[in-house]
């Protein structure tokens, strides 16, 4: 009798003690344990970091998601874990616990967890993970992340018939072999991520048993993709997602996918494919998302991307330069026919209608077109119409400065909603810019980061943006800001108001006066200026061409003291415009000799050397100005060398190529001195506007041997 009332005695204080703290946790007011933890109430999160904690404190009983990072856990038991007991916990997370043991009923008591992470405990072994899985039956999710682990043992996951798990992630250890047979027992498994291991081959088979779905092997060391196929030929399970992203693929052709008949998802992101072959995706019949971003890709063959069920392809940052294969224009995109979503960002592209009717053409159904940073110098006519479907266009961060208002650029285009032109180069925006029907349909227009103009050719645009009720001005009035004249620099376009009186305020009188001084007197040569004006640009063509087919390059006797005729000063950025157009022009059709960096510079010698001594080596000096020019430093430091010469033996020894349209208000002005006494010659995209341009360059290097001589 006394012992039982001594066993009373001990019992007492333990049943109010245990009731006691039940009541201390379940206390909806119980404040969060600030100083080790941080609570999001609305997520009913809690999350405690320190290596001072070595035990797990009463947290808020809202807790439903419990993570401990970076502490002191060195002995994880049931008894352990006795203050989540009391709480809903449906996920634990132990992550850099200092762990070495985890007894198996560690987590028995914890009835409502379905997510359980043992992730960067690197002395807990694998083999100790089975009986804690299956002593907690109700998991769903398993993560055992960034454990080191090299080695998983075979029987790792045997036994899991009757396991609810899932989704399960090994990512990130150290794992270089693991097969289909190791999760054969898993039949409820659905996600499997491997990324970041060593894996360089993968044997499918055993996954037929289970309920797979998505793969992730990304970031291993593949150098050809895996058979999905069983020793029978047949598939080893119905894949919908598949990541391979950031692994040494060379190659892909068409038995590359071969028993995927699900796939839905495919990513490649940052492969080593050279080369996208001819159908290399016409064996999956589903795909529906293809992401090949950063592959840097050298040639894509004319039917690789045939897919009839492709929705979305994202060929993102690839550098790829589409205008150097134009014999498959017509053949790239012919066979997605279902396509909605196409992402071009960061390639380059013809800026030409013709070629891109020819790549684009196909894509009927297209709905969301991104060509952000492609290049573009101007936007194509009859390309938008032929994608009646279209309602996001995005086209940021190219060179477009306008589209001389040509209605057959977005004229009878209706469909879209969206329009994204941010970061071009255009200056004005009036009523005839945008067809009315047009304007009218769009909810989202984004003009951001140009360079406006800011006159009285500007005040439509100005009204349109403050009495537009129906469209968007995303991103309106922060980042809208005029550029010119110079006394509106950095001037938002919002404080820009012109009014209808300033822009009709013209000196009438003054006007009369100068048309009455020059006009009368000057009828009749008037008359003969406005017919040689009319055919100017005929007369000019036919005037150099004949010079230049009667007199060439003329090379003068003391030519021996000069190696070449010309330096050649250009953006490693412009090169496909020497070697493809100036060299061909001017040395194979004229016969001048051209110094060209990139090919007569002497191998081992320092730049500056090679700069100064082909520079002496030189008779003339050939400008080719671009954006990408006034970024160069070595360009800059040619620039001076080129005032210097000029300055010694006059402005007849530069001739000036201006690439594409600059702002002349923000040039350097070594540049616009330059500008402001050498005549340049602008570029052209119409052969007979090149041949002008090659014309005045021969004739400026004659003209300056005479001069000097």
């Amino acid at each position: 009798m006394d012992q039982v009332k001594g066993t009373l005695i001990l019992l007492v204080p333990l049943v109010f003690l245990q009731t006691w703290l039940h009541c201390v946790a379940l206390n909806p007011t119980r404040p969060c344990p600030s100083k080790q933890c941080k609570c999001l109430p609305d997520s009913k999160l809690v999350n405690c970091t320190g290596r001072a904690m070595t035990f797990i404190p009463v947290l808020p009983s809202y807790t439903r998601v419990a993570i401990f990072t970076k502490t002191t856990f060195q002995n994880i038991t049931r008894e352990f874990l006795f203050n989540l007991t009391l709480l809903h916990i449906t996920s634990l997370s132990f992550v850099d616990t200092l762990s070495h043991t985890i007894h198996a009923n560690t987590f028995t008591d914890l009835t409502n967890i379905k997510t359980l992470e043992i992730s960067r405990n690197y002395q807990v072994a694998p083999d100790s993970i089975p009986p804690i899985l299956q002593q907690t039956p109700r998991l769903q999710t398993v993560k055992l992340r960034s454990n080191q682990w090299s080695v998983i043992p075979q029987d790792m996951f045997r036994g899991f018939h009757n396991s609810s798990i899932k989704t399960l992630s090994l990512s990130n250890n150290n794992i270089q072999f693991i097969s289909g047979r190791y999760f054969s027992d898993m039949r409820y498994l659905q996600s499997l991520d491997l990324s970041s291991n060593k894996l360089f081959d993968l044997n499918f088979t055993g996954f037929e048993s289970t309920s797979i779905s998505s793969v992730n092997l990304g970031n291993n060391d593949f150098h050809t993709i895996p058979s999905f196929c069983g020793p029978n030929g047949n598939p080893t399970g119905e894949y919908k997602s598949l990541y391979f992203d950031q692994n040494p693929l060379r190659d892909l052709n068409k038995s590359s996918f071969r028993c995927l008949l699900f796939l839905q998802k495919l990513y490649l992101d940052e492969t080593f494919l050279k080369t996208i072959r001819s159908y290399a995706f016409a064996t999956l019949p589903r795909l529906e998302t293809l992401s090949l971003n950063h592959v840097h890709v050298s040639f894509v063959e004319g039917f690789a991307l045939n897919s009839s069920s492709l929705k979305s392809l994202y060929f993102k940052h690839n550098a790829y330069r589409f205008e150097k294969f134009p014999q498959v224009y017509s053949e790239l995109f012919s066979s997605l026919p279902n396509l909605l979503l196409l992402d071009l960002t960061g390639n380059f592209l013809p800026s030409d209608s013709k070629s891109l009717r020819e790549l684009f053409t196909p894509l009927k159904k297209l709905q969301k077109l991104i060509l952000q940073d492609s290049g573009l110098k101007a936007l194509p006519r009859n390309v938008f119409q032929q994608m009646p479907g279209l309602r996001y266009l995005v086209l940021i961060g190219n060179y477009i400065s306008g589209w001389n208002d040509d209605p057959e650029v977005f004229g009878n285009v209706s469909s879209l909603r969206s329009l994204y032109l941010d970061g071009n180069n255009i200056k004005l925006v009036n009523k005839t810019s945008f067809p009315e029907k047009f304007l009218n349909s769009l909810s989202n227009l984004c003009m951001v980061d140009n360079p406006f103009s800011c006159t009285c050719e500007l005040k439509w645009f100005v009204d349109w943006i403050k009495s537009a009720k129906n469209t968007t001005i995303v991103n309106y009035p922060r980042r809208y800001i005029c550029r010119f004249p110079p006394e509106m620099n950095n001037v938002l376009l919002m404080d820009y108001n012109p009014t209808t009186e300033m822009c009709l305020n013209v000196n009438y009188p003054l006007i009369r006066n100068i048309c009455i001084a020059v006009f009368i007197p000057s009828t009749f040569i008037l008359i003969a200026i406005s017919v040689t004006y009319k055919f100017r640009f005929r007369l000019n063509y036919w005037l150099h061409i004949l010079g230049i087919k009667r007199v060439g390059y003329t090379r003068i006797q003391d030519d021996a003291v000069y190696e070449y005729d010309a330096f050649v000063i250009y953006s490693n950025d412009n090169r496909d415009f020497i070697f493809n157009h100036m060299i061909e022009a001017l040395e194979e059709k004229a016969g001048c000799r051209l110094c060209i960096h990139e090919r007569d510079f002497d191998v081992g010698r320092f730049i500056l050397d090679n700069i100064t001594t082909n520079f002496e080596r030189s008779r003339n000096i050939i400008l080719v100005l671009s954006r990408c020019f006034l970024e160069s430093e070595w360009c800059k430091f040619e620039l001076t060398l080129t005032q210097l010469k000029a300055s010694q033996e006059g402005p007849g020894v530069l001739t000036v190529i201006l690439l594409e349209e600059l702002d002349m208000a923000r040039l350097p002005s070594s540049v616009r001195a330059i500008l402001d006494t050498v005549t340049y010659t602008e570029w052209s995209v119409d052969t007979a506007g090149q041949n002008r341009v090659w014309a005045k360059v021969l004739t400026a290097l004659n003209s300056g041997i005479k001069n000097r001589n």
